[in-house]
Order: C-alpha cells, then structure tokens, then sequence
C-alpha cells in the first residue's frame, strides 16, 4: 500500500518538545513536521536550519499556490522535493536546508529546471546565510544561459542579518 504525503499545518511547538522529538529519531514526528513548516511560514530561517542540523539532516518546504506547506526530512546529504499529492500548482516557494553552505547544487540545479514551470521561487539555506532564486524579469543575472535555467535569476548568498530575519 502506497503512503502519501499530506500537507502540513503549521505550529510553532515548545522547544523542549521539538528537542525531544529530534532525539525520538522519529523524522515523520507530527512535532517535527508541524514545527518546520511554521518555522518556514514565518521566515525563520536561521531557526528552519538548526533544526535541521540538529537531526543531521537535509529539510525540504514546499509552499503550493494556496499557501499549504509540505514537508519532507532527507537524509545527511540530500532531499529531494516529493511532488506532493493533492497540492494546487504553480508552486510558490520551495525551501531546502544544506549541511553547511548554502549553493545550488547539481541536484538544486537539476530540480529547478525540472519544476520551471510550475514553480515561483526557492530558497536554499546555510549555517548563516542564504541563497534565492525567483523567476528572473529584464535584464539579470541567470542561473544558466539556456533554458530551462535561463528563467531563474542568479542571486548573491545573503546573511540572515542582509535578509532582514
């Protein structure tokens, strides 16, 4: 029998629960998913990241046209972004956590190219930065030179502090 994913409402839990929850080791812990997407509605990013280092863990958010959020927890190097199930298109925003430094990396590259069309704009999230790309308009900085890449502008890593959060 197939699972499918279902959205996720957003809840800001106790600290103590989500630390319990993260030492549980239970990566489909209500706790945990509720927490994640409300760090992630809300823009705390920097808090969005600890938590994911705290699991040891990639994070990825994803936020559908009518503002409900999907989460899913990857592992140390990777998460992949899970069409979900049930969600209304175009994507807004996807978010995604990397254990260090935040970069597009092939696998990013490869996801934004794959999902151009139906995607708005992506975070990816570092230590203590972060890096945006949005649909590019006018005269910008690309992602790549052809397309599909070519719709996505290339922007500069931004600390928490230069991103206002």
């Amino acid at each position: 029998m197939m699972q499918t994913e279902t959205d996720v409402t957003p809840f800001l839990h106790d600290p103590l629960e989500v630390q319990s929850a993260i030492g549980s080791g239970d990566l489909g812990s209500r706790v945990l998913k509720e927490t994640i997407a409300g760090l992630a509605s809300e823009s705390m990013w920097r808090q969005l990241w600890l938590v994911a280092d705290s699991l040891s863990r990639e994070v990825s958010v994803l936020f559908d046209r009518d503002g409900r959020i999907w989460v899913d927890i990857g592992t140390a190097g990777q998460v992949r972004l899970s069409p979900p199930v049930g969600a209304t298109i175009p994507f807004s925003l996807w978010i995604h956590t990397h254990p260090w430094d935040a970069y597009w990396s092939q696998t990013d590259l490869s996801t934004l190219a794959s999902y151009s069309r139906i995607l708005d704009s992506a975070l990816v999230l570092g230590h203590d930065h972060m890096k945006e790309t949005r649909k590019a308009e006018g005269d910008c900085e690309r992602l790549g030179a052809g397309a599909p890449l070519s719709v996505w502008t290339s922007e500069e890593v931004r600390t928490y502090e230069e991103a206002g959060v």
